[in-house]
């Protein structure tokens, strides 16, 4: 109990010494305050960018998708072989699936291929997509006019379709690609309804367009040629919740197959999209650690400035020290007062650090906004809080203990007689 009110009224001394020499300390927080500023500001605004591209890597690509696969072919001494004995997938093995593996936020079934579209004597080459009424969940599928087939559509195979944007411009022949959504189409010689007309895609090139339609997978015989063997091969593709259960997702998938499939490693493929994750998040890390650095470097000098100023406190308070100490304060007191200085100096720094690096951290993402033409926010984690505070705490305690060690060693008679 001693030992705590000794150490609360040492402590409340060292804060005091700070409060009686406002100038004093002013300068030495300017330091932390720059360092802890340029951590926080680097770690929001990285937090904010990665947070973006991880959107945009989620939302664009089948990161968060397992697909499974049949294999058609086999690589056999140097060549391809085809194999006849592949599984095909049908609507009750996407019934089954779900049933089996909980952890999916959304099973689709699809497969692709292409065809002759015409209207009106405009003709074009398109892929085909065929899917169920999922299909949106696991593309970029925005739609600008109409909309997509629903689950009855897709189980009763009702002669719908979906074209994007540059097949509609194409077909409409200068009329507003929209007024599409109602007409008829011919698609591989079926007549098809136009449900729907996907929005303009930002990225598309006009000189070199991408013409592309979507129809229930039930259409397969109708719409695609038959394949060399005879059997349409979709594809199952199961949606995880969260990056993070990706692979979980993946072996309960695998579990599923291996209890319904012999030899199902020699029929099946089960792949994830994780490696552009992964290489941007790795990009985006080592970018960090290097501001990073570049940012301890800052706090460095932060703390030497705390340490020359205690220096120059411990010269200027020498006579102060020796009272104290003549007084029955032990080295233990005086050094816990000068290291009470310097770590009040490092969290008041880094009080301050944490508002200003906030400020700089908006002001920076909404410069990247306004040059990118991109929504990005800076991102205040309880991680960049913690680090800063620590961080600044342990440049307080490391560059404080030697002035606080310096005025511990002082001789009582000494210190009283200097002037």
């Amino acid at each position: 109990m001693n030992n705590r009110v000794a150490l609360i009224a040492n402590v409340k001394v060292g804060v005091d010494a700070l409060r009686i020499h406002p100038l004093r300390t002013a300068l030495s927080v300017a330091g932390i305050i720059i360092g802890s500023a340029s951590l926080v500001a680097t770690m929001a605004v990285s937090d904010g960018v990665m947070g973006f591209a991880r959107g945009q890597i989620e939302q664009e690509t089948s990161v968060q998708v397992v697909t499974v696969g049949s294999r058609t072919m086999a690589y056999q001494n140097g060549r391809f072989v085809p194999i006849t004995d592949y599984p095909v997938f049908t609507s009750a093995d996407v019934d089954a699936i779900q049933r089996a593996v909980p952890g999916a936020q959304a099973v689709t079934m699809s497969l692709g291929g292409r065809a002759m579209a015409r209207y009106r004597g405009v003709e074009h080459d398109v892929s085909v997509t065929l899917g169920t009424a999922e299909l949106p969940e696991f593309s970029k599928i925005t739609m600008g006019a109409g909309r997509f087939f629903s689950p009855i559509e897709a189980s009763r195979n009702a002669p719908v379709v979906v074209i994007n944007h540059a097949l509609a411009r194409e077909l409409a022949a200068g009329r507003d690609p929209y007024t599409l959504v109602g007409e008829q189409i011919q698609v591989r010689q079926r007549i098809r309804r136009v449900i729907g007309v996907l929005a303009r895609d930002a990225f598309e090139e006009e000189d070199d367009p991408s013409f592309s339609l979507f129809a229930p997978i039930r259409a397969a015989g109708a719409l695609l040629d038959p394949p060399p063997g005879g059997k349409f091969a979709p594809t199952l593709q199961l949606k995880a919740p969260t990056v993070e259960a990706v692979l979980p997702l993946r072996d309960a998938a695998i579990d599923w197959l291996a209890s319904r499939y012999v030899r199902w490693r020699e029929r099946v493929r089960v792949t994830v999209g994780l490696e552009m994750l992964a290489e941007m998040e790795q990009a985006i890390l080592i970018t960090k650690l290097f501001i990073g650095s570049l940012v301890g470097i800052s706090l460095l000098v932060g703390g030497i400035g705390i340490m020359n100023v205690l220096l120059a406190s411990v010269t200027e308070r020498t006579r102060e020290i020796g009272i104290r100490k003549a007084v029955g304060a032990r080295r233990g007191d005086i050094r816990t007062q000068f290291l009470a200085e310097s770590v009040a100096i490092a969290v008041a720094g880094t009080a301050i650090g944490l508002v200003f690096g906030l400020i700089l951290a908006a002001l920076v993402t909404a410069v990247i906004s306004q040059m990118a033409g991109i929504a990005v926010y800076p991102v205040l984690s309880v991680g960049t809080v913690l680090l800063a505070i620590i961080s600044s705490s342990v440049v307080g305690l490391v560059f404080g203990t030697y002035p606080a060690r310096r005025a511990a060693e002082l001789a009582p008679i000494q210190a009283i007689a200097h002037e």
